[in-house]
């Protein structure tokens, strides 16, 4: 299932490689009350990063991915502070057991549902009918339990996949340039959610696709985290 994932993610990025971010979004600025500033949840990032081995195959590699997270959720922080943002760390491990379970599977919903972004709102020929040209998507009504178990307004999710070409693959590619014939490396495919935590509706969704960038360092992931956070509202 994760080589699908990239797979479909890969094949999004041959043909949007011209635009690195792309963003959709139903809202320009948080709502505010008179009591207070809006709350935004910064949900555990689900990052991983994998190598693409000589013959095209992807291998998750767990150290990267180890590293990865670290410098993703360290950017993130950071991004907070030079922003001034309210932006309010979830950690799940402090959640009641009875709820965990739930949230948890509720990070990996997201997954599933920014993918079908990236498929359906995108990739013109598979534009779904019913979405009528709209940007339309929800995690469902199950995010309340995020409201009431946090008290926050919004929750933002952030979904990263990085594969490196292994020495195997950059040799292939070398040989296909000489031949004429282009051999794909590795990619950066990433995407960010804000959810409004009253319906579930995505209110805006930025999409990071680009065949270059490095999560295990510091700085390349300050690098992609600014970009995927282009635009996001305040």
């Amino acid at each position: 299932m994760r080589t699908l994932r990239l797979g479909v993610a890969l094949g999004l990025a041959l043909l949007l490689a011209a635009c690195a971010t792309n963003t959709h979004k139903q809202i320009t600025e948080l709502s505010r009350t008179q009591e207070r500033a809006p709350r935004v949840l910064l949900m555990p990032v689900d990052v991983e990063l994998m190598e693409l081995t000589t013959f095209g195959r992807t291998e998750p590699k767990a150290d990267w991915t180890e590293a990865g997270t670290r410098h993703v959720s360290t950017a993130l922080a950071d991004y907070n502070v030079e922003r001034d943002l309210q932006l309010v760390p979830f950690d799940l491990d402090k959640m009641p057991d009875g709820v965990r379970d739930e949230l948890n599977q509720l990070i990996k919903l997201h997954g599933a549902v920014g993918n079908s972004i990236l498929l359906h709102q995108y990739l013109e020929p598979a534009k779904l009918p019913s979405k009528q040209g709209k940007f339309d998507w929800s995690l469902g009504p199950q995010v309340k339990r995020l409201k009431e178990t946090t008290d926050a307004d919004y929750a933002l999710f952030f979904f990263m996949r990085d594969s490196y070409s292994s020495g195997g693959r950059v040799a292939i590619m070398m040989v296909g340039a000489l031949m004429g014939v282009a051999v794909q490396g590795g990619v950066q495919v990433g995407f960010a959610s804000l959810v409004d935590l009253n319906d579930g509706n995505v209110v805006w969704f930025n999409r990071l696709m680009r065949p270059q960038g490095d999560l295990r360092s510091a700085q390349g992931a300050k690098e992609s985290t600014a970009m995927l956070l282009t635009g996001l509202p305040k």
